[in-house]
């Protein structure tokens, strides 16, 4: 596509606006919870949301986080396939977004190189009734990391199968041809009277996705993924909800046999007691409790050769969460306004290891040492406790609402006893942060509002970067820190929202300021043994402030009778303030538009995914631009049957096969690095068909 066209394409989707998803919105308004932790209506948000519907995975065949998001503008994923993907919310991304699942918390990951997240990220979509992604800080109501915003991803209830049926049983077949993912997943549930209960089996068998010439040397995956859940009705105002929540997953890649292999088996499970009760008191009209457990293994066993040395490695990540909350409702009529209070109490406790083990065999076969314990950082014990209260306030006879809210958060960080790091200064971290929040909406008539938002985040030094402590003699020593502060961030919103019988708009700018970015630096240089070689030694440090804006829009309207356009575009800038230099993170202006009719029992949509290259972007050590990237445009088509029980969604992927990469994969890299190995899989298919017993 020529620039003066892609121009075209984005000032005009920018003057009607829009959003992902939003064609339910033209009817009804989306329920979420991100906003109060309680369900309320999308409207009633003072701030951006992204909503992804059952509906919205099973047209679209999303199989993971980077195919459930890429048409939203403002949302980026890295990783593919199989592997640990991370999302980028406006700029931010990583461990500075957090991941509820059904009013838990997931895993964190460590960075693993290459821009990606080690041990996070790993769910199966199967059974996922709604993912919400709250774009900007959210610290207020979920405390550490919600620096660029926070997932919430939601899971079908035994209640919402069987509605009114007694049981359901579904079945599904997909294949996805990015990947050559074949799946099969079976879903049951069934009315025991006061007891309810649902399953949920996926299996899936996968590739990694390929470059746009499958010249990469790929690997082979496995899943297996379980949701189990009982609702117990204790009686018409009280529930308890039982969840058991698995999923293992094994990767293998031969690159050379027995010179440089790897096998990783990743694992998650959870279990999870829930408590909701409508009974009021004088305290509260409702309220939510929730106690669970979580366990993560990364097991990633590798083997490197060499000509005179064969390495067996064990690399692991390994983290515990216990964790328990409360959450509370009150609504209560004043003199000049109506209160709708939330408030609560979180605590969660975080164990995490990362073991390492290395096994040396020589070329005679002479075995040079057994498990010899590794360096990379030491375990650390995690508390976070967290207490928060939040207002919605509606006057009365006027048409603003205000959303006031504050939350105190007290975290611990200790470093486990580990002869490793005998030497080295692991001192314990104790901080503690306020986070506020003030919102405010003004309701112009029935179908027209006006929103602002003010949200301060923070984020924890993460232990792996507080506690890091290793090298490679006699090249570089990375040195701990127990001196960090927490990353913090003050953002700002201000947006429109307009939804009526047939179209619905958004419209938002933002600004987030950070400060205290927690980034490696050079400390200092020593001569080593080696004539002319000196070690270089690293220390995290908090050393960056960083600024970050945008604009997004969209619209999703009734072009005719039955042709729905929706449309979204988003622009985002972002600058380390301490070099002046633009953020590797942001992506280049983009969106997308989707075309969708019905003809018969058959939907269809078209959809067009635009990127621009980025003209603003870091300069290398020598002081020259690295890659702009290249604009592209890519045509993806969707179909989606149904007839009677029976359910079948198709479509064909870069439909024009289109060779092209995503600027995020190749963001920093010099302008004349070979970046064929990042292009995205030329045209493809993907299909799913079901059936309800």
């Amino acid at each position: 596509m020529n620039p003066s066209a892609f121009r075209f394409t984005a000032i005009a989707t920018l003057l009607l606006g829009s959003g992902t998803a939003i064609a339910e919105n033209i009817i009804d308004d989306h329920i979420v919870v991100s906003g109060s932790r309680f369900e309320q209506k999308l409207k009633d948000v003072t701030g951006s949301v992204t909503v992804i519907t059952e509906q919205d995975i099973e047209r679209q065949l999303a199989v993971d986080l980077q195919t459930m998001f890429k048409y939203d503008s403002s949302i980026a994923t890295t990783g593919s396939g199989a592997g640990a993907q991370t999302l980028t919310v406006r700029g931010v991304g990583g461990n500075r977004v957090v991941f509820i699942k059904d009013g838990r918390r997931t895993n964190d990951g460590y960075a693993g190189g290459g821009g990606y997240l080690v041990g996070r990220n790993y769910f199966d979509v199967a059974g996922v009734k709604q993912v919400e992604v709250a774009k900007g800080a959210a610290s207020s109501l979920y405390g550490s990391d919600a620096l660029g915003g926070i997932v919430v991803i939601t899971t079908k209830d035994p209640s919402d199968y069987l509605k009114n049926n007694s049981s359901f049983v579904k079945m599904a077949l997909g294949y996805q041809g990015q990947s050559n993912q074949v799946a099969a997943d079976i879903t049951a549930a069934k009315d025991l009277g006061d007891f309810a209960v649902s399953a949920v089996y996926s299996h899936r068998d996968s590739e990694e996705v390929q470059n746009y010439d499958e010249n990469l040397p790929g690997y082979d995956a496995k899943s297996d993924a379980l949701l189990v859940k009982f609702e117990q009705q204790l009686d018409e105002k009280r529930t308890l909800k039982y969840t058991l929540d698995y999923f293992n997953q094994t990767i293998e890649q031969v690159i050379t046999p027995t010179v440089q292999e790897t096998e990783e088996d990743d694992t998650s499970w959870s279990l999870a007691l829930d408590y909701h009760s409508e009974v009021a008191t004088a305290a509260f009209d409702k309220w939510y409790g929730q106690v669970s457990y979580s366990s993560y293994e990364q097991q990633s066993d590798q083997i490197s050769g060499a000509s005179t040395y064969t390495d067996y490695n064990d690399y692991r990540f390994e983290q515990n969460i216990l964790g328990l909350k409360a959450v509370f409702n009150k609504g209560f009529n004043a003199e000049s306004a109506d209160h709708e209070v939330v408030y609560g109490i979180d605590i969660d406790l975080y164990d995490t290891t990362r073991p390492r083990f290395k096994t040396r065999i020589l070329a005679d076969g002479t075995v040079d040492f057994t498990d010899q314990k590794q360096k990379a950082f030491p375990g650390a014990d995690t508390s976070l406790i967290g207490a928060y209260v939040q207002d919605s306030i509606s006057f009365n006879n006027s048409a603003w609402s205000v959303i006031a809210g504050v939350r105190y958060d007290y975290y611990t960080l200790e470093a486990k006893n580990d002869e490793l790091y005998a030497d080295a200064q692991l001192g314990d971290i104790t901080e503690s942060a306020f986070s506020p929040k003030l919102g405010a909406i003004y309701q112009v008539d029935d179908n027209l509002s006006l929103y602002g938002q003010y949200v301060r985040g923070f984020k924890i030094p993460p232990h792996d970067q507080a506690y890091q402590s290793h090298g490679v003699e006699p090249f570089y020593q990375i040195l701990p820190n127990a001196d960090l502060d927490p990353e913090s961030s003050d953002s700002f919103e201000l947006g429109l929202r307009y939804a009526s019988s047939d179209i619905s708009v958004n419209l938002s700018a933002f600004y987030a300021a950070y400060d205290d970015f927690i980034e490696t630096a050079v400390v200092g240089v020593e001569p080593t043994y080696i004539p002319g070689v000196n070690k270089t030694l690293y220390q995290y440090q908090n050393i960056s402030e960083t600024q970050i804006s945008g604009v997004e829009a969209g619209i999703a309207m009734y072009v005719a009778e039955n042709i729905l356009l929706e449309a979204n575009v988003a622009y985002v800038d972002g600058e380390n303030k301490e070099t002046d230099q633009p953020l590797t993170s942001i992506s280049p202006l983009n969106g997308s538009v989707l075309l969708s009719t019905e003809q018969g029992n058959i939907n269809w949509t078209a959809a067009l995914r635009l990127a621009k290259s980025q003209s603003d972007v870091v300069l290398d050590t020598n002081g020259n631009k690295t890659t702009q990237g290249h604009g592209y445009g890519v045509v993806d088509l969707y179909a989606n049957y149904e007839w009677q029980a029976w359910q079948l969604n198709v479509g064909v992927l870069n439909l024009l096969d289109k060779e092209y990469v995503p600027f995020e994969l190749i963001a920093g890299q010099s302008q004349s690095a070979d970046f064929s190995q990042y292009t995205q899989p030329g045209r493809n298919f993907s299909a799913k068909i079901s059936y309800v017993f």
